[in-house]
């Protein structure tokens, strides 16, 4: 009987001991071999891939005749070419600008254009082995969606911040001009000026521009949208500045928001003028689409271009018009509205 019960305990022990065996050779094959980073967290491979298209940008100003640093923000290289994007209000006033590479090698930049309606710039460097960055088309970007914000936030080069898409089309007026933004939560400072928003592929879908800085408000940065970015600088590149549509009008709303807006003035010379528009007249409808503010109007003309016809259709006394304009490019004196 002895001999039986101690067989039967070291059955039960081999048992045992089996089990464990098994539940160890389960966790191997159910683990996954990757570390969860590598997994679940692509912001790893996000930096790494982004990082060497990031640079800093240095505003010098000559201050008692000598230059000084005025001022620091971030850029992101567009092409071999050594053309790079960043803010305007980074490079505003400068005298000097040194662009710094992640790879720490210094250059002398020069300014190939701005814009200060979008709050664009490119400048330029001459540089070999430049790591351009892919863009991505904002339009398709989506409110959750993860985003990286890289840049050098207070002086702390290439800076890595995460967030998501708070809003991917934020309408915001300033100076008289519409402004299409990204909204993000993804945490910009000062420094990050001019740096890139990206997807989780590591794309452009933005270059940071501004947050909302008061007591109390966290997670309100804005981003200019990369579809923007593309246009503004691919004009910057191959003109020096962008060419927007001009009408050569200027509006008066109407109260209560009736229907149209009243034509105050018709530049001479202008599209409008050579169509036909008088001072006095009532702008109903531009392309089809109804008038009530000057707001109706830019939509309309934000998308379109030098040499396009918009129809206009104006009140004239009772008689109802329609007119044909073939816009022609916004004089560099007068950057302040697409319709004046």
């Amino acid at each position: 009987m002895g001999g039986l019960a101690l067989r039967s305990r070291i059955y039960i022990m081999l048992a045992g001991f089996g089990g464990l065996l098994m539940g160890v050779w389960l966790m191997i094959v159910v683990t996954p071999r990757h570390a969860p980073a590598d997994l679940n967290w692509p912001v790893v491979s996000v930096a790494k891939k982004v990082g060497p298209s990031v640079v800093v940008v240095i505003n010098n100003q000559k201050i008692g005749g000598r230059l000084q640093m005025k001022g620091m923000g971030s850029g992101v290289i567009l092409n071999r070419n050594g053309d790079i994007v960043t803010n305007y209000h980074v490079v505003q006033g400068a005298d000097a600008l040194t662009v710094v590479l992640a790879d720490g090698h210094r250059f002398r930049a020069r300014i190939v254009g701005v814009d200060p309606p979008t709050d664009l710039a490119v400048i330029q460097i001459r540089a070999h082995d430049l790591v351009p960055i892919t863009i991505a088309r904002s339009s398709q970007v989506q409110p959750g969606q993860l985003v990286v914000a890289i840049g050098n936030s207070l002086g702390l080069t290439h800076t890595v911040t995460v967030g998501v898409i708070s809003a991917s089309d934020r309408v915001l007026y300033r100076d008289g001009w519409q402004y299409h933004l990204i909204q993000t939560d993804a945490a910009i400072n000062p420094g990050n000026s001019g740096g890139p928003l990206v997807n989780a592929q590591g794309q452009l879908i933005g270059i940071n521009s501004s947050k909302i800085s008061q007591s109390g408000i966290e997670g309100i940065g804005f981003a200019i949208p990369s579809d923007t970015v593309q246009m503004v600088s691919t004009q910057l590149i191959r003109y020096g500045h962008v060419r927007r549509p001009w009408l050569g009008v200027r509006l008066q709303a109407l109260p209560h928001r009736a229907l149209g807006m009243l034509v105050v003035a018709v530049a001479a010379h202008s599209p409008a003028a050579q169509a036909g528009l008088k001072a006095g007249d009532l702008l109903t409808a531009i392309d089809g689409r109804p008038v009530r503010r000057l707001r109706d109007v830019v939509a309309v003309l934000e998308h379109e271009a030098v040499g396009q016809r918009v129809e206009l259709k104006v009140l004239r006394g009772n008689a109802v018009l329609t007119m044909t304009v073939q816009l022609q490019e916004l004089p560099q004196r007068d950057q302040k509205s697409f319709v004046s």
